[in-house]
C-alpha cells in the first residue's frame, strides 16, 4: 500500500493531522493499533478553553477554540457545549495565581474574571461547598470525545483518506536518511511523510529510528456516576496548581448523558514505559481523594451511585508542552505529548503538521513545541 502521509495514532491529535493534511490535498492513510478514539482520547473529559494554560500559547490555544466553533457549526454532531468554566480557590495564596491568569488572558481579550462565592452559585446553584473564590472562564467548552474523533476522521475521509483500525506499527521503515514508510504485521505502508501521533507509544516507534523523545506515560484516571437529571451547568476544575508534570488537578462535569464525570489527581501519576500496554483498575488513593472532591462542592450529590471508573495513558514532556514537527530523518514528523489537554490543542497541532509539511512558515510561534528540544537532558 502507498500513501503520500501515514499517521500513526487515530486519537484526537492523529485526527486532527489527519484531517489537516487530507485539507491540503494529500492522500493519507490513517494507522491505529485499536479503534479511532479507543485510547486516552475517549477517555478524555474533553474541555475546550484558554483559561490557565499557557502564557506562550494563547495565541494557539484562541485559534484552537476557535477551529472547534467553526467545526462545530458546520458539523454539529459531536455535542460541542459553551458551557464555561469555573475554577475554585481554597487558599489566600491562589489569589495571587488566579489574578494573574487573569490579566494576562483578559490582556488578549478573554473574558475571565475573578468571582465571589455568591456570584460562583449563581453561575452554578448546586456548587454549595465552602471555598474563598473562583474564577469564571465563560467561554470555555466541552464536547463528547469519541463523536469528537470521529467527526475529524469523518471529515478526513470526505476527502480521501483511508483509515485502517487494529494494526499496530513495529517501526518505521528507512533509506538513504529519510523515511519510506511503516512496518506492520500486515505488510509495509509507503509513504514520504510519516506523522507519529501515537500519544505514550509514540516514544517506542521513534525509537526505531534511533530517535530519544522524552516522553513518558502518565495515568489518566477518571470516575463516572450513574446518569441523573442535568444538575452540573458548568466545567469545575482547581485553580491551577505550580508544579508542571507533577502537579495536581480536579475537574468535573456533567455529560449530555447525564453521567457525572470526575477526577482529583493529587500528585503524580508518571509510570513506567510498559505502563500502557497494562491497563488497570483505577488507584484506589485517586478514587478516595476524587469523590472527596466531588462532595465537598457539591454535597447534594451523596446519595448518587458511582458508575464505572477507568485509567488510561497520556503522554507528557518535561514541560508539559506538545513535541510537534520534524525530527531526525527527513519525512518524519512527531505530534505527541498531550499532557492531557491534547483537545484543546489538536487543530493547532494539525494545522503546525500541515505547515511543516509544506515547508510553510509555521502559523503558531514552533520553536517551544520542537521535538529534539529536549535532547541531551534527561527525561521528565
Amino acid at each position: 500500500m502507498r500513501a503520500d502521509a501515514v499517521v500513526v495514532g487515530a486519537g484526537v491529535v492523529g485526527a486532527a493531522v489527519a484531517e489537516a493534511l487530507s485539507r491540503e490535498g494529500r492522500r493519507v492513510h490513517v494507522v491505529e493499533q485499536g479503534v479511532p478514539g479507543g485510547a486516552v482520547s475517549g477517555a478524555s473529559l474533553a474541555c475546550i478553553g484558554t483559561h490557565m494554560m499557557d502564557e506562550d500559547e494563547l495565541p494557539l490555544l484562541v485559534w484552537s477554540c476557535a477551529a472547534w466553533r467553526a467545526l462545530a457549526e458546520h458539523s454539529p454532531v459531536f455535542e460541542y457545549e459553551r458551557c464555561g468554566q469555573i475554577r475554585f480557590l481554597d487558599h489566600e495564596h491562589e489569589l495571587a495565581s488566579a489574578r494573574h491568569w487573569i490579566a494576562m488572558e483578559t490582556g488578549v481579550g478573554l473574558g475571565s474574571r475573578l468571582i465571589e462565592p455568591d456570584e460562583v452559585r449563581r453561575i452554578e446553584p448546586i456548587l454549595k461547598g465552602p471555598i474563598l473564590a473562583a474564577t469564571w472562564s465563560p467561554d470555555d467548552a466541552v464536547v463528547n470525545p469519541f463523536l469528537a474523533v470521529r467527526t475529524l476522521v469523518a471529515q478526513a475521509r470526505s476527502r480521501g483518506a483511508t483509515v485502517q483500525s487494529g494494526t499496530a506499527v513495529s517501526g518505521l521503515a528507512l533509506e538513504g536518511g529519510r523515511v519510506r514508510g511503516v512496518e506492520t504485521a500486515a505488510g509495509r505502508i509507503e509513504a514520504g511523510i510519516v506523522v507519529l501521533a501515537g500519544g505514550p507509544w509514540t516514544g517506542r516507534l521513534a525509537a526505531t529510528a534511533g530517535i530519544d523523545l522524552a516522553l513518558v506515560p502518565r495515568k489518566a484516571q477518571c470516575l463516572a456516576t450513574v446518569a441523573r437529571p442535568p444538575s452540573i451547568r458548568r466545567v469545575v476544575g482547581a485553580c491551577k496548581a505550580e508544579g508542571g508534570v507533577d502537579a495536581g488537578y480536579t475537574q468535573i462535569q456533567q455529560a449530555r448523558s447525564g453521567q457525572i464525570l470526575f477526577n482529583t489527581v493529587l500528585a503524580g501519576g508518571i509510570t513506567a514505559d510498559g505502563g500502557p500496554d497494562d491497563i488497570r483498575e483505577a488507584d484506589r488513593l485517586f478514587m478516595r481523594d476524587s469523590i472527596a472532591t466531588l462532595l465537598r462542592l457539591f454535597p447534594d450529590l451523596a446519595d448518587v451511585d458511582l458508575l464505572r471508573s477507568w485509567v488510561r495513558y497520556e503522554a507528557v514532556t518535561p514541560d508539559d508542552r506538545f513535541l510537534v514537527g520534524p525530527a531526525g530523518p527527513e519525512g518524519l514528523y512527531i505530534a505527541a505529548g498531550d499532557g492531557g489537554t491534547g483537545f484543546i490543542r489538536a487543530p493547532a497541532v494539525g494545522r503546525l503538521i500541515a505547515d511543516h509539511v509544506a515547508g510553510r512558515e509555521p502559523s503558531f510561534r514552533s520553536d517551544i513545541y520542537a521535538p529534539l528540544r529536549f535532547a541531551g537532558a534527561g527525561r521528565a
